[in-house]
């Protein structure tokens, strides 16, 4: 048998990695629809994208690197939400294995491996990664720059650290590219943490550190001349650089569009009193980590560095965002990147001296993973009594069965002392119950979701009508232009439709979105246990009721967004016995 290559003996964590994720990659990325929120206004640019002959700007967004890529997808392979997710592969390829090169480099392949699953499934990181949004571009040119951040820091003066610091400048660029300035904020904080936890001030006098400032403006820099060249381009550059960067942090004069300090508020505390949902089903792990970190952080020299890495590349990033004006759960992805450092350091490093917390946190994850399983198994459940399918139960079992396969062989691997062996079973537990509840439930989310039939229908029956659209939010108006291009109006507020009607008469067409979710499968099962009350009507019945308007066609989804399409009112005759509109 001949001997294997040492390429393929020293990086075949890669092909570990690859084949253990590319389950959930493919099913979560390329097996489902267009789901709200965001995903049928990001389609909708990338569509748009796809159409234009000017590439510079993006329709309705700033940075344009993920648009391109999904563009580029949609030409070639036809125009889908699989075509428009696919660069997510990439960018979720590019993301586990620049981490686990990370990991590799401080504490061998066993770390990289552990490395790369933790931060691939960690819950936050994999909604990024299998979501269509510019986030999962931005994940990805965080792992590159903070890869590079670390094989610059430790390298010898030269080539190497020149090398190292060049890979965090492409990666901080790609990072920019895809949503502005996390791209350079995520790994320009864990490196400045580093430099000054250890002191190591001559480093900022480092050529090898600048140098690469010369390749982030050959890729950014072209873009940003192109911008200012457009007629709008002066207020896109500081939408860019002003409004969404110092605007997310306190409130700065700019357009309603562009105040992000009115969405999405944030608290104090707000990231780390969530941090533990965000790290789902590896929470109790990182516990540990962090626990073993208090002490390892502290050891001098190099034995310490790979702990105070992790570190620096998990909290600094945390505590900016902590204090912006605005907040979403997504943000903290480059941030849990660390974390997933951290797990891997810990693992290697218990693996051989054990306490009974690392025990514990092993044993907990593993019921903790156990019962997340279940949780999910609920679902195909559920849904096969609420529409007697089998093939939900029969999804059901088999993933129940190999939920609790996989964590006894966890359990046989743990009491063996064989910590990797164990974590990676029950990581196997986890993915398996991930892909087959998927595979089961995902058709029945994409009925839910498609919004796509609804546009349809309203644009057949507005097409030769007037058509506004009262107060709608970027759903609405992306699944009406999403290969569409439905022509409409837009009327912020209900003030404005009597003047509507009276200019458009009988032609007058004006789409609400109605509050609350249509009936479906799963609201018909529970209202045997309990009644529901179905939603009212909200705008659209006031204005009925006022006699401002009338209902001419109702369009809804199963457990999903419900429309009316209003009219002109409906008047008796003088008769008083013919319906007229007027």
């Amino acid at each position: 048998m001949p001997a294997p290559r040492p390429g393929f003996a020293t990086h075949r964590w890669v092909v570990r990695v690859l084949l253990a994720l590319a389950p959930i990659w493919l099913i979560g990325i390329l097996d489902r629809g267009l789901w709200t929120p965001d995903e049928p206004r990001e389609a909708d640019i990338a569509w748009r994208m796809s159409q234009q002959s000017d590439w510079t700007l993006p329709q309705l967004a700033d940075t344009p690197l993920s648009y391109w890529m999904s563009a580029d997808t949609l030409r070639l392979f036809g125009e889908s939400a699989a075509a428009a997710r696919a660069p997510n592969i990439l960018y979720a390829v590019v993301t586990a294995v620049a981490i686990g090169a990370l990991a590799f480099s401080m504490a061998g392949s066993s770390a990289a491996v552990v490395a790369a699953l933790v931060s691939g499934t960690a819950i936050i990181v994999f909604r990024v990664t299998a979501w269509l949004a510019p986030d999962a571009c931005l994940l990805a040119g965080c792992a590159l720059s903070l890869l590079g951040a670390w094989l610059g820091f430790t390298a010898v003066p030269g080539r190497r650290k020149l090398l190292g610091y060049c890979l965090m400048h492409v990666g901080a660029a790609i990072g920019f590219m895809a949503k502005s300035a996390p791209g350079w904020m995520a790994p320009a904080l864990a490196l400045a943490t580093l430099i000054a936890w250890e002191r190591r001030w001559s480093e900022l006098r480092r050529w090898e550190l600048y140098a690469g400032l010369l390749l982030q403006a050959l890729i950014i820099g072209p873009w940003i001349v192109a911008v200012t060249e457009q007629p709008q381009g002066q207020e896109a550059l500081l939408a860019l650089f002003w409004h969404n960067v110092v605007g997310r942090f306190t409130k700065v004069a700019a357009p309603a569009a562009l105040d992000y300090t009115s969405g999405h508020r944030n608290v104090p505390g707000k990231y780390f009193l969530e941090l533990p949902v965000y790290l789902l089903p590896w929470t109790l792990l990182v516990a540990a980590a962090l626990r073993r970190a208090w002490d390892r952080v502290r050891v001098p020299g190099p034995a310490g560095t790979p702990w105070r890495f992790a570190v620096s590349a998990a909290l600094p990033f945390l505590i900016v965002l902590s204090i912006a004006a605005t907040a979403r759960d997504i943000y903290s992805a480059p941030a849990l990147l660390g974390f997933g450092l951290l797990v891997a350091l810990w693992l290697t490093d218990a693996r051989l001296s054990a306490t009974r917390f690392d025990k514990l946190a092993l044993r907990w994850t593993r019921w903790l993973v156990t019962v997340i399983a279940c949780g999910f198994a609920l679902f195909p459940a559920t849904l096969a009594l609420a529409s007697s399918q089998p093939g939900y139960l029969v999804a059901t079992v088999v993933a129940l069965l190999i939920v609790f396969g996989t964590a006894r062989f966890a359990a046989r691997a743990q009491a063996s002392g064989y910590l990797p062996l164990s974590f990676g079973w029950t990581f196997v537990s986890y993915a398996s119950a991930l892909c087959l509840l998927g595979i089961a439930t995902f058709p029945a989310i994409d009925r839910w979701h498609d919004l796509g039939s609804l546009a349809r229908h309203i644009r057949a029956d507005s097409a030769q009508q007037e058509l506004a659209l009262l107060a709608p939010d970027e759903t609405t108006i992306a699944m009406l232009d999403d290969r569409l291009r439905t022509p409409f109006t837009i009327l912020m507020t209900e003030d404005a439709i009597p003047n509507w009607l009276d200019v458009h008469g009988s032609r007058a067409r004006i789409l609400v979105l109605l509050p609350g979710h249509a009936p479906g499968e799963l609201t018909r099962l529970f209202a045997r246990v309990h009644p529901i009350h179905p939603p009212d009507d909200g705008v659209a019945g006031k204005l009925v009721a006022q006699g401002v308007a009338s209902v001419l066609q109702r369009y809804e989804v199963p457990q999903g967004r419900r429309y009316a399409l209003l009219g002109p009112p409906v008047k008796l005759s003088q008769e008083g016995s013919q319906l007229e509109e007027p």
